[in-house]
Formats: structure tokens, sequence, C-alpha cells
């Protein structure tokens, strides 16, 4: 078998329906939260453009097509790295052959970046490659990756976002913890709604949300904070986790940039709850920093974002060896296959809606262009072992109209 092509395809998800309507219910205060202007702005890191996701499609000589994804939510840059530069490496290759392309891929991206943009391009073609694996064999994914550790995956339930910043709604906010709850999710996970610029006044919003979640769902439930890097300035961390102690976190998530790694191990000496990072790490030289330094307590890969399944499977096996537990970034097809073979990850992470929104919105983001992922019953998440590869498919009708 030979990979005979290689085509990108830029979709704008903030045309979709339910992700723009995601957008506008779930404000989020992040790493721009110095700056007024873009602090309410969920869309901050695009300056306020679309927020793109690059698929990746590779079709062979045997008419095998495999489909992936690169995170991030930037346009060109994917697009003309796979199409201009990484297809030259793959066209005419056997798709099987992941850990060379891989290695090919990532020694000809050093002079564009170790880290974003070029390695979430090599994470596309990588989900793609393993893709075309699984069909060509007739096995899910997750069986080249060593098999299942469990029948079904636990979730968390990754929405609770503050209804405002400045006012948020606390009865709302309860009402909807307490639906996860209902639904069958063992654990919650909710957004800040201030940082260092709004002082202690902005440190009281952020504890009475917490507060709130604790009260509605009891003791039984594990609750987590994401304050994604709005947590910046570490001493304003330092006492903003040590308010929220009482209310026993399972973790705090991405309190400070992702680069400060004084920072975060600063931060874990000080306080007693968990510390959890590294949805914005790269490749397995990024996360063997992290892990060895002693920087966190759980480590958070996004497979699209990272370097795609080969690297993650190492990743894993880097935490494993350590002791590390790993709690992988939103739990698309691929990283539900990777964390069903993986013994060390407890949870995957499930961007979940209420159940009042269910029927209006069918799901998460990328419901409207992916047709068949695994979906949520219960809290857990099962894998299809009737599918080959990723057990999905693209539905193009919707793709032509956010394609950009």
């Amino acid at each position: 078998m030979k990979i005979t092509e290689v085509e990108v395809i830029n979709l704008a998800a903030t045309k979709a329906e339910g992700f723009a309507k995601f957008i506008r219910n779930s404000p989020l205060v992040g790493p721009m939260e110095p700056y007024s202007e873009y602090r309410k702005d969920r869309a901050m890191w695009t300056g306020g453009n679309h927020w793109v996701v690059p698929v990746v499609i590779i079709r062979t000589d045997e008419g095998i097509e495999g489909y992936g994804f690169c995170g991030g939510g930037t346009a060109a840059a994917g697009k003309v790295l796979i199409e201009d530069h990484f297809k030259n490496l793959l066209i005419n290759r056997d798709p099987f052959d992941t850990e060379t392309l891989w290695d090919k891929m990532y020694r000809a991206s050093i002079v564009f970046g170790r880290k974003g943009a070029a390695i979430e391009a090599i994470s596309g073609v990588d989900i793609a490659l393993w893709d075309i694996k699984g069909k060509a064999l007739g096995v899910p994914v997750y069986k080249l990756l060593g098999g299942k550790t469990r029948d079904k995956i636990q979730l968390y339930a990754s929405n609770l976002h503050p209804s405002d910043l400045d006012d948020p709604d606390y009865e709302a906010l309860a009402r909807e913890a307490k639906d996860y709850k209902e639904q069958g999710y063992l654990g919650v996970k909710q957004r800040a709604c201030a940082g260092p610029s709004e002082g202690r006044k902005g440190m009281e919003r952020n504890e009475m949300l917490v507060k709130t979640v604790r009260e509605a769902v009891g003791d039984d439930i594990s609750i987590m904070i994401d304050p994604y890097m709005s947590w910046a300035e570490v001493d304003y961390a330092v006492e903003m986790i040590r308010r929220l102690e009482k209310y026993n976190l399972s973790w705090v998530e991405e309190p400070l940039l992702p680069d400060d790694f004084s920072g975060y191990k600063y931060l874990r000496s000080k306080v007693e709850t968990p510390i959890a990072a590294g949805e914005h790490e790269f490749t397995k030289f990024g996360y063997k920093d992290i892990i060895i330094n002693g920087i966190v307590d759980i480590i958070q890969p996004d497979i699209r974002r990272m370097g795609g399944i080969t690297e993650a499977k190492k990743v894993a096996a880097l935490a494993e060896a350590f002791g590390i537990p790993y709690a992988p970034h939103v739990a698309y097809a691929e990283t539900i296959h990777l964390t069903m073979s993986c013994p060390y990850a407890r949870w995957a992470e499930d961007t979940c809606v209420p159940s009042w929104e269910k029927e209006k919105q069918k799901g998460g983001f990328s419901d409207a262009y992916i047709i068949g992922a695994p979906k949520a019953e219960n809290g857990f998440i099962e894998v299809d072992d009737s599918k080959s590869g990723l057990g999905i498919e693209l539905n193009m009708k919707v793709i032509e109209k956010l394609r950009i």
C-alpha cells in the first residue's frame, strides 16, 4: 500500500451552529487576562478571527482514506506545512511506517518550530495514518496500540462555564452541575471567572463558583477547576488555590502559562491540591522535561496538538514509568482509542452539554462534521469493536458549508 494523495481542508468551526452557540454561552477567562479588551472574549487567541480546524485526508492506492485533525485553532500554517512540505515526505510511502514518517516530519519541521503549528500539523497527518492502518487491517486503532485495558472509559463532564464573568448565575451553575451528576458522571470540571487583574474581588467570585458546584454535587463527586492559564502570576495562584483547598479539588488545571516551569514547581511546593497541565505541551521531549523535573502532578496531552498517536503512546509510557497520572485533553475519537489502551489513564474529558441542550446542540464541537464518534453513556464511553480504524467518517455535506 502506498500514499497517493494528501489533502487538508480548513473548516471554520465558528460557522457551525453548535460551536457558535457554545462560544456565545461559555465565557472563559484565559491567557489574555491582563488585557481588558480581550478578557471576556473566548476567541481571544484568534484575535476575533474564525476558529479553524484543519482536517487531514490521506488517500492510498488501495482506495483506503484516513482522517486526522490538527489542533490549535489556526488556519494557514497547518495546511501550508502539510500540503507544501510534509506531503513531499509522504507520497508513495507506506502508511504503516508511522515511526519513520513521524521522525522524518519532525526532523524536517525543526526550522519551522519544535512546538506549536508544526507539531500540530504532524499530529493531523499521524492520526490519519493510524486510521488507515486500522481500516486496512479491519480492526479498531486501540487494538494496534495494545488492546483494551478496560471495557469502558470513565469520563468527567467538562463544561460548567460561568454564565457571566462579572456576575455569574450561581443557581444556573448548580443546576447544570447536578444535571451532570444525574447523567452519571463521577467528576465535573468548571472554569474560573477572574484572574490577577481583579485581585481579591475576583478571588471571591472564583471561590463562589467552586463552593456552588461542591454543594450541588456533594462530596462523592470529583470536581476540578481550569483557570486556562489566567492565574499566571504565581503568588496569585498560590493564594487562590489555598482558598479552594477546603473544597477538596481533584486538581487545578493549567493555572500558569505553559512554559513557566519554575512557577509550576514553586506552586506545587506551596499548595496541597494536585496541579495538572500539558494541554499546551508538545512531543515526548516537552513531556520528559515536565515529568522528570516534577513540574505537575497530572499530565494532560492533547493528541491533536502534541504529535499525534505515535507520540502520545510514548508519552503515556513515560508517564507510567514515572507514576504520573495521565488524563488526556478532550475525548476525541483518537483520544478514546489511545486511552482504551493506556492502563495509567484514569479519566477522559467529555465536553458535554446539559440534558436540556442535547437535542438542540447534538453534542460537542465536532459532531457537525464527524459521523460515528464514540458517545458518552451514563458517564462512560465505549469503543465500537465492529468499526475499523478510528470508527469515524466525515460529513462532507457539512464540511463543504464550513470550508474556508
